[in-house]
């Protein structure tokens, strides 16, 4: 079951300043301008901590430094947060809504309550735990997602969401983020019962969580967000194909089956899954002949990347042949560039698929989901006991 708890949060105090100026995405999706910018307007930007370099006893010292001058502040009583992001639809424009709360829920291993959709590196987890280890403190939320057909959580959270915020900012991705503080128990205590028999699916944050079990955190800190959500959207994340020896564009070509010109419509017809391939020879479509339900980036890996080009799962998480885009024009222009000898473009996940898979407890390949847009980080911190 899950099991939630208020708690008492360490925050920006208005001494900090303006939180726009603060609060940033996740460390994991800041690129090197993005940070020299984030880090450039305010000596108290959240990119301070979450993103040391290195030097995480340098984190640890300005974290105390920072709570000294009252720069963070612990809140005087537990809580939860109600947090909601309006935002465009990327590449639409649509006007989309999403409600969480953030509240703490019990770090168990994967499989009863809590489930994975993807596998973890390495190197990104020993990177959080040196972090969690140095500064005691859980700086992100994990993103969490679970199954509320009723809309009983969600009619809570709008409900919430109606009265004036006590946080309110836009990103400059035109996301306009917005907090509430709830300390009422009784409406605590409704939300702890409406949750108990929820299943909880990862959706962002596997790294970070894997990391609070390594660190045997009882606790974690979570934004949780409904399956159901109206503006929950998963984009699709494109495969780049690059340094394969000897690759010959029209015999790989020639292996896929019923390939077609053209990358548009990219919709799967009944029975198949339809993956865009963009090669310098040109643009394609292949129909792979696959069971309903199935997820085009489990297909993609199980027919193509492992029987065709040798790019077996173990050999992806080593790295190296294998890179990432959200945008379809930067993964036609890599191809066109020289820079990838091979681009799949894939649809956009259907959240209920991925949930279905995932806690029937099937793991899909590395970067297989985008939701967007990304949970702000700075708004609300954990401190762990002792």
């Amino acid at each position: 079951m899950a099991r939630i708890h208020p708690f008492r949060a360490l925050r920006y105090s208005p001494r900090a300043g303006d939180i726009a100026a603060l609060a940033t995405l996740p460390y994991d999706v800041i690129p090197e301008e993005l940070e020299r910018d984030y880090k450039a307007r305010s000596p108290y930007n959240f990119a301070h901590l979450i993103l040391p370099r290195g030097d995480y006893a340098g984190a640890a010292a300005r974290l105390q430094e920072w709570k000294r001058a009252g720069i963070l502040e612990a809140d005087p009583e537990e809580a939860v947060f109600v947090y909601e992001q309006a935002f465009p639809a990327p590449g639409t424009g649509e006007p989309l809504v999403r409600r969480g709360v953030i509240a703490l829920a019990d770090t168990e291993p994967y499989g009863e309550t809590v489930f994975r959709h993807e596998r973890t590196l390495s190197g990104p987890k020993e990177d959080r735990f040196r972090l969690l280890e140095a500064t005691r403190v859980q700086f992100d939320s994990i993103f969490m997602l679970f199954p509320d057909p009723e809309h009983s959580v969600e009619e809570m959270l709008q409900t919430a969401a109606a009265q004036p915020a006590a946080l309110e900012y836009a990103d400059h991705q035109q996301t306009r983020h917005r907090l509430w503080r709830i300390s009422d128990p009784e409406w605590i205590a409704r939300l702890r019962d409406l949750m108990a028999p929820r299943k909880l699916l990862i959706a962002d944050g596997h790294h970070r969580y894997e990391t609070a079990l390594r660190m045997g955190q009882p606790r974690t800190m979570m934004t949780f967000v409904a399956l159901e959500s109206p503006g929950l959207r998963c984009f699709a994340t494109h495969r780049l194909v690059h340094s394969l020896p000897d690759f010959d564009p029209p015999s790989f070509l020639a292996s896929l089956p019923d390939l077609e010109p053209g990358l548009d419509p990219l919709l799967s017809p009944p029975g198949c899954v339809r993956i865009g391939v963009v090669t310098r020879a040109g643009e394609f479509h292949t129909d792979i002949p696959a069971p309903e339900g199935s997820l085009n980036v489990t297909v993609l890996q199980d027919e193509i990347l492992t029987p065709l080009l040798g790019l077996t799962p173990e050999r992806v998480a080593e790295g190296g042949h294998l890179a990432y885009t959200r945008s379809r024009r930067d993964a036609l222009d890599a191809v066109r560039a020289g820079r990838a000898q091979i681009a799949f473009l894939l649809e956009d996940l259907p959240v209920d698929g991925l949930a279905r898979v995932a806690f029937a407890g099937q793991v899909l390949p590395q970067k297989s989901t985008y939701f967007y847009p990304k949970l702000g980080s700075g708004l609300v911190m954990y401190e762990l006991p002792g």
